[in-house]
């Protein structure tokens, strides 16, 4: 029988706890000495121009770091702000899911696992296309659960306002990740072996539905349609399809490397329960389904991690439905205790973390300052290199981590801050949109990782070297650049087209 005040306590608990999590994650943001990393730098710069698309992602980060900046400034942990914000959003639609369609006691483990997964904890310290997608596909996994569990109950019909809310996830989830489309190969897996989702989905209202999440998508194709379908050629170009094939080793490591991004726990009874469990057949379609949305992003990555290459995160649109799937089976088998101590594990994990990224010299002693080289040192480098730049015309990059920066840490430069395509094919953002021209930049400081200037010195008659600018990155670990003064341009140069 339900309990609506032992229900409300639940309820009251989860907001309780997830608040906290999310309070903290913010307070440790802003008191953190941790600098943008170069992607997140890409971001930002990005978030100074709203646009459908950029060089190799879709819009949609670029929106978030947008919308908090301008409230907040453009702090560090102002521009990282959506990203603790958007996991506490997937963590109240992994709740209401489990609540609605499971019971208030799964719902509460279960959004508090979400909280506590190793890979979310990492996700909401930093600004990444994860933490959008993540939310959105989390939305469309509870508008789903509700459009099957109202088709299948005789009582009620799914109404358009859920079917507009499916679209909108998706939709939305497109403009955050590409892998949001792993969510329609999983939908579609799931009407093909599971009648209760394919009734639910041969509704008319099924219709709005694509057409929303269509209409929102078909913006991003259109600026990729206009800009020579950059976000799609870098997208392929990070596949790697044209490297060597077929890398078993590489597949060990990627799934391995799943135990730390959704921990050893959750990680082993999802693999473990797909192989030997069978759901009861009063909650066959609800589990099928959780367990083909959790196992579709993950068996599409791991095979291209054997053909070539993929990052642990690559697979992150598997763990919502994991949390949820583990959780509801491990209560099932009565064994509350490996999920009360996996979300105790991870919660000791995130207080060392809290710790860490608030106090380097920690990090330094511990040994794990390769782990955090990515986000320190920018800022003082930056400014350094910036000190040098009087009197020349543009400063003048090779590296897309140090344009970052640059762009980040000195936004009151005098001196124009601008990138060079030194194999005449773009590569990267910087060079389609911030790119050197030598119609403007006569004489430049040039900066480069490499200690010579021989890959641009085809270009230039006049080239003299200035030294080197080094920064400490804790223990014996450093990065160096090196300056050039160079000037008379007289190279092959190709005028971006300015497309946007």
């Amino acid at each position: 029988m339900p309990n609506p005040k032992q229900d409300y306590q639940i309820f009251a608990s989860f907001w309780f706890w997830a608040a906290a999590a999310t309070a903290l994650r913010i307070l440790v943001l802003i008191v953190s000495d941790a600098n943008l990393g170069p992607d997140e730098a890409q971001y930002w710069f990005w978030s100074r121009d709203l646009d459908f698309g950029y060089f190799s992602k879709p819009p949609m980060i670029a929106w978030a770091i947008a919308a908090t900046t301008a409230v907040f400034g453009n702090a560090e942990w102002a521009v990282r702000l959506s990203a603790p914000i958007f996991h506490l959003g997937a963590g109240a639609f992994i709740y209401h899911t489990a609540k609605v369609y499971f019971d208030p006691r799964t719902a509460f483990w279960a959004g508090i696992g979400w909280l506590t997964l190793p890979g979310v904890i990492l996700s909401s310290f930093v600004i990444t296309t994860d933490a959008p997608l993540l939310f959105f596909w989390s939305g469309g996994l509870y508008f789903l659960f509700r459009i099957i569990a109202q088709s299948t109950s005789g009582q009620e019909q799914p109404t358009l306002l859920d079917y507009s809310g499916l679209g909108i996830m998706i939709g939305l989830g497109v403009l955050s990740k590409y892998a949001m489309l792993f969510f329609i190969a999983a939908l579609s897996i799931s009407a093909v072996i599971s009648p209760p989702v394919r009734k639910a989905l041969i509704k008319p209202g099924s219709l709005i539905t694509v057409l929303i999440a269509a209409g929102l998508a078909t913006t991003n194709i259109f600026w990729n349609a206009a800009n020579d379908f950059q976000t799609l050629s870098h997208t392929a170009a990070n596949a790697n399809w044209s490297a060597s094939l077929f890398q078993p080793a590489k597949l060990v490591s990627f799934l391995t490397q799943q135990f730390a991004v959704a921990g050893i726990i959750p990680f082993a009874v999802l693999l473990f329960a797909a192989v030997r469990w069978r759901p009861p057949l009063a909650t066959r379609w609800k589990m099928t389904t959780l367990l083909v949305f959790a196992l579709t992003p993950l068996a599409i990555v791991a095979a291209q991690a054997f053909i070539s290459r993929a990052h642990a995160n690559w697979a992150a649109a598997a763990y919502p439905s994991t949390i949820l799937f583990v959780t509801v089976w491990l209560f099932r088998q009565r064994a509350d205790a490996f999920v009360k101590a996996s979300i105790g594990l991870h919660g000791l994990f995130f207080l060392a973390f809290c710790v860490a990224i608030t106090n380097f010299a920690l990090v330094d002693r511990a040994g794990l300052s390769p782990a955090t080289q990515e986000i320190r040192g920018w800022r003082e480098q930056s400014t350094a290199i910036a000190a040098m730049a009087d009197g020349y015309d543009a400063i003048v990059i090779d590296d897309r981590a140090l344009m970052g920066a640059m762009l980040y840490y000195q936004q009151a430069s005098p001196v124009e801050i601008v990138m060079i395509d030194p194999n005449n094919n773009v590569d990267n953002h910087y060079e389609a949109f911030k790119a050197f021209d030598p119609d403007k930049h006569k004489r430049v400081l040039f900066v480069t990782t490499r200690d010579d200037d021989m890959h641009v010195s085809y270009r230039f008659a006049t080239r003299s070297a200035l030294g080197s600018q080094t920064v400490a990155l804790g223990s014996s670990l450093a990065r160096t650049y090196h300056l050039f003064d160079i000037s008379d341009y007289h190279g092959v140069y190709k005028k971006q087209s300015g497309a946007r």
